[in-house]
């Protein structure tokens, strides 16, 4: 299991089923976050899901690849907007 997960201000990549659990454990576990679906499509044939979410006021595309009828890969491109609220630019950021 792969994710790679491309933000504003970095591109993260997490390695291996355990690690990828408790990332999202940690990333979830005290906010009142419900991920909403607003599109999603597939080729099975190909093992390919394309969802778009919504959480937190947040959009996300999230590319997932099945091999054997697991994850193997999820990649995630998530909305670069948040930093309009901030003030700073991500793209000025070192």
């Amino acid at each position: 299991m792969e994710w790679i997960s491309y933000g504003p201000l970095k591109r993260k990549v997490i390695a291996g089923k355990a690690e990828y659990v408790k990332t999202m454990i940690r990333a979830y576990q005290d906010t009142p976050a419900k991920f909403h679906i607003l599109n999603m499509v597939s080729d099975l044939d190909k093992g390919i899901v394309i969802v778009e979410l919504e959480l937190l006021s947040r959009r996300s595309i999230d590319v997932f690849e099945f091999e054997n009828g697991l994850i193997r890969r999820e990649r995630e491109y998530y909305d670069d907007t948040l930093w309009l609220d901030s003030g700073v630019n991500p793209r000025d950021a070192t």
